[in-house]
């Protein structure tokens, strides 16, 4: 087979594999079974389920990943997307955010439904570092990578593209928002580029762009 031919399979299967990807659709239903919602403002969108509770309503959840430091009276937000979850809270002195990120463990170090976790610093109530991590596999063994977007002034939603749709994660209790994707992850540099865009609370967008985010040293 000839260069030439090689090229125009290659780019054939790209073409096949992108048509996949969007015949996919907005999927129905979240990670535990729940019917996904759409965001009316963006179409073929899915709102991931978020609520702020705390860790005697979270039981085992929080206490099965929570470190050292955090506060178990404080404010814990839960994400359930649709193939990701985590837990997002602070610690008592206002410096340190964590997180409890969710999926299977390769290295089954870990219990399900944790996976991995991060903490990252913060200066001025703000994140100075998205702390990615790319620990975790979904059910079928893909990568997943999951980063804090800090909201801008007047953001109530934060979307991710995921290919075939959108998902959306709504702004609670002040705390930067921990998103997923299994999208642009580079497992050998360590890094992952999510598609992000931020909306108002009527779903109008405020900004979008790539948010490239780094494993820290």
């Amino acid at each position: 087979m000839g260069l030439d031919r090689l090229i125009v399979v290659a780019l054939a299967l790209v073409v096949v594999l992108s048509a996949c990807d969007s015949d996919k659709g907005t999927p129905p239903q979240l990670l535990y079974g729940e019917t996904a919602q759409e965001l009316t403002a963006v179409p073929g969108s899915a709102i991931a389920i978020g609520r702020v509770l705390d860790a005697p309503t979270l039981g085992r959840r929080f206490t099965s990943c929570s470190p050292g430091g955090a506060v178990d009276g404080g404010v814990i937000v839960e994400r359930i997307g649709v193939f990701g979850e985590s837990l997002t809270f602070g610690d008592k002195a206002g410096k340190t955010l964590y997180s409890c990120d969710g999926g299977t463990d390769p290295t089954r170090e870990r219990r399900p439904p944790w996976c991995g976790g991060s903490s990252g610093r913060l200066v001025h109530g703000r994140l100075v570092d998205p702390r990615l991590d790319i620990l975790c596999r979904d059910h079928e063994g893909r990568p997943l990578a999951y980063a804090w977007v800090e909201p801008v002034a007047g953001a109530r939603w934060i979307g991710v593209d995921q290919g075939s749709y959108t998902e959306v994660y709504e702004v609670l209790a002040g705390l930067a928002v921990r998103v997923a994707t299994s999208r642009g992850i580079q497992l050998g540099r360590s890094r992952a580029t999510f598609a992000v865009t931020q909306y108002d609370a009527a779903g109008k967008a405020l900004v979008e762009g790539p948010l490239e985010a780094a494993v820290a040293g």
